[in-house]
Order: C-alpha cells, then sequence, then structure tokens
C-alpha cells in the first residue's frame, strides 16, 4: 500500500557546524512549556543480566523498567496527543508532504517512461518496483532512527536529513538535459514500426529514448530512500503516540494520518494528469510540463516539510543515559523477532503479499493501445480510485475498528476480483474497449487495498515494544513490502512465456489475445490462492495482544525468516535493477524472453 525527494549535503554540513542552534530546533521543550514529562523504557540502574528465552544475555548497567499501564486497554502510559494541536501538526504536514512526493513520481512511469520513452512493460513493471524498492529497508532505516539519536533527537533529526536526501536526487534530474521522445514523428504512435522500412523510419523514431529511462528510475529510486528515512521517522512516533490510546480507539491516529497522506497523494494525482499531458506523454494537450519541470516542483514541495519538522512537531529529547547500546537494542528485538506471534504475522504479511501482488506485464501496453487510455484520465481516475481509498480509511476510522480483520479482506477482494474479470475479458476480446470502462475497474481495487493496508498498520501497534518503535513498524512493514517486488519478479519471470510484449499487444491477434487471457487467469488464481494465508492473521487487536502473551519463541523460525527476506530483498533488487538496463534487459530471469 509505494516518491523521491533529495536535499543538498551543503546543508548538511551546515546543521553540524551549527550545533548549538540545532540542538535547540530539536529539543520542542521551551522554558514555559516543559512538556509531558518522559517516561522512559530504560533507565540508569545497577548492573542486571536478563536471560532471553533463547539464551541470549545482555547486561549494560541498565534496567528495564515497565511503567504501570493505564486501565483502559493502552499499551503505553501518557496523554494522548491531539495532531491538530501546534505542539503536533508537524507530524500531519510530514505526512502530508509524503503524500505529495509518493503520489506523483510513481505517476510519471506511464505517461513518461511507457508513453515518451517507449519503454516495455515488464521495463515499466520493474520501474514501478524499483521506486517502492525503499520501503523494503524500512527496518534498517527504523535501527538506525532508534539508536542513533542526532542531538538528542530520535525522529525528527531523521526527517530533516531524509527531506535533504530527497531534494538532492530530484535536482540531479532536474539539471540533466531531457531528451526527445521515441515518436519523433508523433504520426507513428502506434502503428506496427515492422512493417516500415528502417530508411522510411530515419529521423523519425528516437530507438536510443528507451535507455534514457533507468538513469531517471535510478536517481528517483535514490530520491525514495531519502524520503523513506523521514517516512519511517515519522511512523516510530505514530507508533508512541498509538500506543496511548485507550484499546477501544487505538487506530485513530493511524487513520487520520494516513488519510492525510492519501488527501494529498490526490493533489499528487492531478499535478501529473494535468501536467504532463501533451501529445508526447500519451495526452491530448497542446503544452505540457516537461519532466524536470515536473520534477523541480516535487523538490520544492519537499523542501517545506523541514521547518514543521523542527519547530511544529514535539518530540522529547533523548538523554545520553536514556540511550541503550547497540548489543543491547538487537538483542531485544532479536528475540522479539523468534516470538511465534511476530514468525506468524510476518509469515501472513509475506506470503499473502506474494499470490496478492501477482500481475500481468501487459497492464501498461494493453491500457495504451487497446483501452486507448490518456493520461490525464488515468491521473482523474487515479484521483477518484484515492477518494474511494481515502473514503475507505475514514470508514475503518469510524465505523470499522472493531471489524473482523479476516472476514473484510476476504469479502473485497473476492467481489473486486469479479468485476476485474469480468472488464479484463471484455477489453481483451475487443467487446468493450473504453478507456472509461477500463479505468473503473481500479477505483473499485482500492476498497480491499485500503482495508489491507490499515489492519497491517493496527497489528504493528500491537506487536511493537517501547524503545524499539521504529524498528518493529519498519520490521513488519519490510515484509510485507518485500512480497511486492518478489512479486513482480515472479510475475515477469512466469508471463516471460508468453506472448504479450508492447509489439504483441500493439498486432492484437487471436493467438496474443489468448496469451493474454492466460495471464489474466493465472493472476486471479494466485490472488484467490492469498485467502488462504488468512488463517496466520489475528481476528482483532484484542486476540493479537493474546498471541503475544502465549506464543513461545522459536530461534529456527527466526533464523528461516532471516534468510527468507534476505533472499527475497537481494533476489528483487537484483533482478528488477537486471530488467532497466539494455544489456540485461533481454535475459529471462529479469522478465526479458532471453538473449
Amino acid at each position: 500500500m509505494d516518491r523521491d525527494f533529495q536535499y543538498g549535503a551543503s546543508r548538511l554540513e551546515r546543521l553540524s557546524v551549527a550545533e548549538s542552534i540545532t540542538s535547540t530546533a530539536f529539543d520542542s521543550r521551551s522554558q514555559d512549556d516543559p512538556g509531558t514529562p518522559r517516561v522512559s523504557y530504560v533507565l540508569p540502574a545497577s548492573p542486571i543480566t536478563k536471560t532471553a528465552p533463547d539464551g541470549v544475555e545482555f547486561s549494560d548497567g541498565e534496567a528495564q523498567t515497565i511503567p504501570e499501564l493505564p486501565q483502559n486497554g493502552a499499551l503505553r502510559a501518557g496523554d494522548v496527543p491531539n495532531l491538530y494541536s501546534r505542539r503536533y501538526i508537524g507530524l500531519l504536514v510530514q505526512y502530508a508532504a509524503i503524500g505529495l512526493i509518493y503520489g506523483a513520481l510513481p505517476r510519471t512511469v506511464y505517461p513518461f517512461l511507457n508513453n515518451y520513452l517507449h519503454m516495455n512493460g515488464y521495463q515499466t513493471l520493474s520501474a514501478r518496483v524499483l521506486l517502492s524498492m525503499p520501503w523494503s529497508i524500512k527496518v534498517f532505516i527504523g535501527m538506525l532512527s532508534d539508536c542513533f539519536p542526532i542531538c538528542g533527537s530520535r525522529r525528527r533529526a531523521y526527517m530533516v536529513l531524509g527531506w535533504l536526501a530527497c531534494s538532492a536526487m530530484l535536482l540531479v534530474l532536474v539539471v540533466r538535459s531531457q531528451g526527445p521522445p521515441f515518436y519523433v514523428d508523433r504520426s507513428l504512435r502506434g502503428q506496427d514500426l515492422s512493417s516500415l522500412s528502417k530508411d522510411e523510419l530515419v529521423g523519425r523514431i528516437f530507438w536510443a529514448a528507451p535507455e534514457e529511462g533507468a538513469t531517471y528510475i535510478v536517481f528517483m529510486m535514490l530520491a525514495s530512500c531519502g524520503y523513506m528515512l523521514a517516512d519511517v521517522a515519522s511512523d516510530g512516533l505514530v507508533v508512541e503516540f498509538a500506543q496511548r490510546e485507550p484499546e477501544a480507539e487505538r487506530g485513530n491516529i493511524q487513520s487520520t494520518i494516513y488519510l492525510v497522506r492519501s488527501v494529498f497523494m490526490i493533489f499528487a494525482a492531478l499535478l501529473v494528469g494535468f501536467g504532463l499531458n501533451g501529445v508526447d506523454y500519451g495526452g491530448s494537450f497542446s503544452w505540457s510540463l516537461n519532466m524536470s519541470q515536473l520534477l523541480l516542483i516535487c523538490a520544492i514541495l519537499s523542501l517545506g516539510a523541514i521547518p514543521t519538522a523542527l519547530w511544529l512537531l514535539h518530540e522529547p529529547a533523548v538523554a545520553p543515559e536514556d540511550t541503550r547500546s547497540v548489543r543491547a537494542y538487537i538483542a531485544q528485538l532479536w528475540i522479539l523477532f523468534q516470538n511465534c506471534a511476530m514468525l506468524q504475522i510476518m509469515a501472513y504479511r509475506f506470503f499473502s503479499g506474494i499470490f496478492e501482488g501477482f500481475t500481468v506485464t501487459a497492464g501498461d501496453p494493453i491500457q495504451r493501445y487497446w483501452a486507448h487510455v490518456h493520461p490525464l484520465n488515468e491521473s482523474l481516475f487515479s484521483v477518484l480510485g484515492l477518494c474511494v481509498f481515502s473514503a475507505a480509511l475514514y470508514g475503518t476510522k469510524r465505523y470499522g475498528l472493531q471489524w473482523n480483520w479476516r472476514n473484510v479482506i476476504a469479502g473485497t477482494l473476492v467481489i473486486v476480483l469479479c468485476i476485474d474479470a469480468v472488464v479484463a475479458s471484455l477489453t481483451i476480446w475487443n467487446v468493450v474497449r473504453s478507456q472509461w470502462f477500463w479505468l473503473g475497474t481500479p477505483i473499485l481495487e482500492e476498497l480491499p487495498a485500503a482495508v489491507n493496508f490499515l489492519v497491517s498498520t493496527f497489528v504493528v501497534v500491537e506487536m511493537a515494544e517501547q524503545g524499539n518503535e521504529a524498528a518493529v513498524y519498519g520490521l513488519l512493514t519490510t515484509i510485507s513490502n518485500l512480497a511486492s517486488p518478489f512479486a513482480s519478479c515472479l510475475s515477469k519471470n512466469v508471463n516471460a512465456r508468453f506472448d504479450v510484449s508492447v509489439d504483441d499487444i500493439i498486432s492484437d491477434s487471436t493467438h496474443v489475445r489468448w496469451q493474454v487471457t492466460w495471464t489474466f487467469l493465472i493472476a486471479y488464481v494466485m490472488k484467490l490462492f492469498s485467502l488462504t494465508w488468512l488463517v496466520l492473521l489475528p481476528r482483532q487487536k484484542r486476540e493479537t495482544q493474546e498471541l503475544k502473551q502465549r506464543a513461545g519463541h522459536s530461534r529456527l523460525g527466526g533464523c528461516l525468516a532471516l534468510g527468507i527476506g534476505a533472499f527475497a530483498l537481494i533476489w528483487s533488487i537484483t533482478t528488477n535493477l537486471m530488467s532497466i538496463f539494455p544489456a540485461t534487459a533481454c535475459l529471462a530471469v529479469a522478465g526479458g524472453s532471453g538473449c
């Protein structure tokens, strides 16, 4: 449920030079506003040695003091913050900025990479995966944020660093010269070029255009790493705040911040939809922004999140004596990682995500050459989809905090698949080929996406412990996010056995239609099979807590989970990178037809 921000390194150097100024900015407690005293999870005490269930021992002269919890079912002591107050409004601004960038960059794939540069379907699929790949390393960023405070700040300092890095990468692409489109002669768009001789195509086709896409993809992926740093730091604060909520209300804070993010993704979709709707981008406008101008807007917008992180977001400073050693932190995280309840949740999120994320690589070419979708209309329908997503978030926040998670996920998925099958079959076999018909289905798919997404965040809050909020949030979301690129890799390898390339879609023969039909049928079967993993998902918050308390520990399970996760991450990054470079894109493992 995923984009590019970068900031200049010189700004970071100034932060280190002006340490006293930065320390003051990061300590949001003033003399007349001391703030709520921090209930520390790790307090200085006499040295003790604690033996973990798996035999791990750690002794750091620190004692773990578990504060007395309220009687209302809250998981952490403290007042529930008002996110609309001056002390916390900066957190909502962080998610608004994330929504703007995350909503804009992935939406450039269709008009720019697919239409302007004429990249293949499996390459644009890889581009989407790579742009969301930083979401798969959230656990490592979370560990960094938890363990290494900067000037007494575990969260806001990393927000600033993240936005700086993101903006810097975007600006690299801004100053880079944008090449001509693949179709220099626009009248050739959508035609079968094999029927024309090479002499007829001289000066009318820019054959090197698809190769330009690799540079854009790599730098936008690096920019995504930057804003991901800010996102993980924000997630850490969200977990801390959400655990203060009573059981009956817990989930309200998460629903609010993700509602804000999805609303601002709507504005991003409108920006891309109207900005990249020129003829060269597959649209109908006589004018359009170029890619450099769009990325410049994204870089400027991302900079606006920095002041709010510094002065409109309260985070109690972390004293040196409150900071655990990395060894103690890793030991506690490893104990949690071996918890059978944690392993069960991770297994559900990974394996169900693989099957549910299985897709077809011909989606973009079908959208362009069979459904004749204009970029503007795609963006407008994306806006409608985000509205549905936002409405689903609000509905869950208002009415669904006590819903049975299994029933909701299963019901929404089955209904959406039935509708999607009708739309896909009518489009493939040329019964109804309308962009309005084709674009309508993704709107409905936002319903299960929103519910599944919120359920995943609810589970994180129940499983996280004090002191490792960002890492646990990152761990569970990393496992879930790893499933998506892994599923995409499997999809490309399966679809590579079928004739569903761009040229095949343009030919539109009966043979190609059958080939596309089989890829859709395989995808539907895989998605339905994802429901078999629902037995691993608890039904509600209380059941999650009970599962966590009575679960044992398994060193073998922890090792297997680490091994599978590491393999999935390395394999996904490698194969998706291979897909975007000309020398390796033809390999079968990268989704090509073979070199």
